[in-house]
């Protein structure tokens, strides 16, 4: 760890060299003659100082002008200051207090009073800056003294930020209480500083998230690996603690905030944090981020704008090929960067809680449409819209749904409900009476997405729906991976079993068709029949297929 500096401020060579003598072992020591040279050397800003030892008699200025100029000026102002002067005088040391000083000790000097006097100003004018449980820098101690650290460094580039977090520290807290997650705080804190990695600072910004400033040279994974899941005795019972970490080396490109930033956005990048907990931020993330930035300062502009257009892809019967329905797909056609793909700009507004506004967009716009072609007597089907996660929690959004399905019965038939399965966490947190309210008021709900993660048989097993969609990514595997064909068929049996219709998601050959009728899957999404289309393209996929009796009645 790199040493505490202080300043000292005295006329007297002596005076300084015995101070230095004193303190030099614990701290980094710069001096300075007369007030007006400490001022000099404080405005310069390439020193962390932690502490001034100031004499009050000086030529030039003196330790009385010097506090003034400090408190004008505002330079370093939560910086302490004790007097070391030799005039100890009341009205002195009570004009001195006046400006700001926080202490005071005479000459001569007692070395052991001296050290310990200036370890508990030290201590004690660090709280602010220092976290109260860990005793490590809170976030904005850490900002400024890394600041002023990488100002006065002639190469940042040999330095990075390194991001940590524990993992399921919430179930800890739970597990061994309060005090036990303050013990494993204390422990990380710990582990951290006497690591390898030789921190120059260490932070506890909040909850359980650390942050280091190391040398980027002593980054070594594999011995990071090795003491990842340290063990810890709490209430006599071992617990392991592990990380994951998000590494940012430094560049000359941000600043203090910027590189914890991207070294905690590193996290999302982590593909297996059992084998590799890390990852390093790279240009591939900072464009993610930028974008994720642009599509959220943009979203209501956009909307606003009418730049979001809602796509069609038909759902074929498949036993006849007939239209059964289709699913409303929202595209994003920006007038400068073109088509916006959705999975960058939907996980973006999931993300800073503005996919709500847009479901609620492409649900209200496909219910004017239908509306409006079956006014014109034009062929319409069934049309299922996604609900996010995030949509369970927005409470006007769902009610507006609800109160629509109860004023406008119809609307219950033509319009359906995709829940996906990242779902599943709202709806364990109470929110399930929605799907229970919105079935009681006769739409169809849509499981979707089945087999792309680790909640659908769980969904399967705690809600009804009437319609479960494979997700392309199984059907895309139908015929190089010898499992798959036995897996399909045990889902739509499985589902049948249930009474629940099975849609088979991404269909782009025949050979892919055949199997799932024969596996007797009920309906086919995918390029096949068609791909997502624009609403004109869709009313005329509609009309001809009516034209050729292709569109299913119920």
């Amino acid at each position: 760890m790199i040493k505490k500096e202080i300043l000292i401020v005295d006329d007297s060579e002596i005076n300084r060299c015995m101070l230095r003598m004193m303190l030099e072992k614990d701290y980094d020591i710069t001096e300075a003659e007369n007030g007006s040279e400490a001022i000099s050397i404080i405005e310069k800003d390439d020193h962390i100082f932690r502490l001034i030892l100031l004499d009050l008699v000086m030529p030039q200025m003196d330790g009385f002008e010097f506090l003034e100029q400090l408190k004008e000026h505002h330079v370093q102002q939560d910086l302490p200051v004790i007097i070391i002067s030799g005039d100890n005088s009341e009205k002195s040391l009570d004009k001195a207090y006046d400006l700001g000083a926080v202490d005071f000790f005479t000459k001569p000097f007692n070395p052991n009073i001296v050290r310990h006097r200036v370890e508990n100003v030290i201590n004690l004018c660090s709280q602010s800056y220092r976290d109260a449980l860990t005793s490590c820098y809170n976030r904005s101690g850490f900002i400024q003294i890394v600041e002023k650290f990488i100002q006065k460094v002639d190469d940042i580039t040999k330095y990075s930020m390194i991001f940590f977090d524990i993992k399921n520290f919430k179930a800890i807290n739970s597990i061994m209480g309060t005090s036990g997650g303050d013990n494993v705080l204390k422990f990380t804190s710990k582990s951290i500083q006497d690591s390898d990695l030789n921190p120059l600072f260490v932070a506890r910004l909040e909850a359980d998230h650390f942050v280091c400033l190391a040398e980027r040279e002593r980054i070594d994974y594999d011995a990071m690996m090795d003491h990842d899941g340290d063990t810890i005795e709490i209430k006599g019972r071992q617990m392991q603690v592990r990380f994951r970490m998000g590494v940012a080396h430094l560049d000359d490109e941000s600043s203090v905030a910027g590189y914890i930033d991207r070294a905690k956005l590193a996290l999302n990048y982590i593909e297996d944090e059992y084998l590799k907990p890390y990852a390093e931020f790279d240009q591939k993330m900072a464009q993610s981020y930028v974008n994720t930035a642009v599509v959220t300062s943009e979203f209501e502009t956009s909307l606003e704008n009418d730049e979001f257009k809602v796509y069609y892809q038909p759902v074929m019967e498949a036993a006849t090929g007939k239209v059964a329905s289709a699913e409303a797909l929202v595209r994003w056609i920006h007038p400068e960067r073109g088509m916006v793909p959705p999975d960058l700009f939907i996980p973006a507004l999931e993300k800073d809680g503005y996919i709500s506004k847009l479901d609620l967009f492409v649900d209200i716009k496909v219910h004017s449409i239908l509306k409006e072609w079956k006014s014109q007597g034009l062929p319409t089907v069934p049309i299922s819209v996604n609900l996010s996660w995030m949509d369970f929690y927005d409470a006007d959004m769902i009610q507006f749904l609800k109160d629509r399905l109860e004023n406008d019965p119809s609307s219950s038939k033509d319009i359906r409900y995709e829940i996906t399965e990242s779902s599943y966490a709202a709806l364990k947190e109470n929110r399930s009476v929605i799907l229970k309210e919105i079935r009681h008021l006769g739409a169809w709900l849509l499981m979707d997405d089945f087999g792309s993660g680790y909640s659908s048989l769980a969904m399967l097993m705690n809600y009804h729906f009437n319609i479960l969609k494979i997700d392309m990514s199984i059907i895309r595997q139908l015929e190089n991976n010898e499992e798959v064909p036995h897996i399909v068929e045990l889902i739509i049996n499985m589902s049948h079993h249930l009474k629940m219709k099975v849609v088979a998601e991404g269909v782009e050959n025949e050979n892919q068709l055949e199997f799932l009728k024969k596996a007797g899957c009920d309906y086919i999404q995918g390029y096949y029949f068609s791909k997502p289309l624009p609403e004109e393209d869709f009313k005329k996929f509609l009309a001809k297929h009516q034209a050729e009796n292709k569109i299913l009645t119920y």
